[in-house]
This record gives structure tokens, C-alpha cells and sequence, in this order.
């Protein structure tokens, strides 16, 4: 599943620095602060047009936010259907590393999820879990509008700030 590439992706140190703060300090101030930080951390950083993040903690309620109104509108289709990649990489831990909507997994596996996001003007869907040592306690979901999937470095930050924001909130979900 090979997409278009994106092109050559450089980050500057004091805005990734910067957002790891912001991550950072949202987490100490509760889920919703640390979700709403840490989508406005890849809109900036990762050039992705939308993103969204859902924590999902074993016993709580379910937060959600999102970048925007497209992002936030096809995330809580996907929780009601308990369909799409934020579902599949909360459930196995694991990253989804770029599915183009067009491909025949998406339509196969996510078909509701498929159809809205393509609709919405969506592409390409990668999630990652927001994973601490011992749990997954929610995910991140990049939405594009490019056929292909973003960078490995992008996907690597992507990732690490996810790990931040559920090392951040973890000690507020732990029973």
C-alpha cells in the first residue's frame, strides 16, 4: 500500500520542543486538556490537515477531541460503530501506518468508517496507540488528504507525543 510521498519533512527543534511542554503540561491538567493539546501538537508539527485522539481508559469515560469539525464529526461515528483505525490499533496495541481510504482493506474492514472519511474529503488514516509501559489507553488518528501516508518521521513524532500525553494522564486513569 504504497501512496504518494510526502515531501522532504524537517521539524524545528525549539517548536518540537515546545510541544512536548504543551503535552505535557495539558496531561498534568486531565484527559480532555492533554487530548486537545496533544491534536493541536500534530497539526502543527506533522502537516496533516486533521487529527483526532480518544482515551478509552479501562473503567472512566471515553474523552475525545479533535482539530476540527471533520476530524471530530467521523472520530465519534467510529466510537459508535466501534469501527475504523482508532478501534483496531486501541485494540492491538499497534500502530496502523498509513492506510489509503481507496484501498480495499479500508473498504473491506472499515466500511461505514471508509465511506464518511472519504466523503469528508479524507485520504489517508494513520493511528497510533497512546500506549504507557503497561496499557494502551487510547489512540491518535491522523486524517489526510493525500492518497499516501506521512513520513516515517512524522509517524515516529506522531507516535512519541502519544506516548507522552498517555504517560501524562496515566497516573489519572490507573484503578
Amino acid at each position: 500500500m504504497r501512496g504518494v510521498p510526502y515531501e522532504a519533512y524537517q521539524v524545528d527543534s525549539e517548536q518540537l520542543a515546545t510541544a512536548f511542554v504543551e503535552v505535557a503540561d495539558a496531561a498534568v491538567r486531565g484527559g480532555s486538556h492533554a487530548l486537545i493539546a496533544l491534536v493541536g501538537s500534530c497539526i502543527s508539527l506533522l502537516d496533516v490537515p486533521s487529527a483526532t485522539a480518544v482515551l478509552k481508559p479501562p473503567t472512566g469515560r471515553v474523552e475525545l477531541a479533535a482539530s476540527d469539525n471533520r476530524g471530530l464529526r467521523l472520530e465519534r461515528a467510529s466510537l459508535s460503530w466501534g469501527e475504523g483505525p482508532g478501534p483496531d490499533c486501541r485494540a492491538s496495541a499497534q500502530p496502523i501506518r498509513g492506510v489509503p481510504l481507496a484501498h480495499p482493506y479500508a473498504r473491506a474492514n472499515w466500511p461505514s468508517y471508509t465511506a464518511m472519511a472519504r466523503s469528508l474529503g479524507f485520504a489517508c488514516v494513520v493511528a497510533v496507540p497512546l500506549r504507557a509501559p503497561d496499557r494502551t489507553v487510547g489512540s491518535l488518528s491522523l486524517l489526510s488528504e493525500r492518497p499516501g501516508p506521512p513520513g516515517a518521521l512524522q509517524l515516529r513524532l506522531g507516535q512519541h507525543l502519544a506516548d507522552a500525553t498517555a504517560l501524562g494522564v496515566l497516573p489519572r486513569v490507573r484503578t
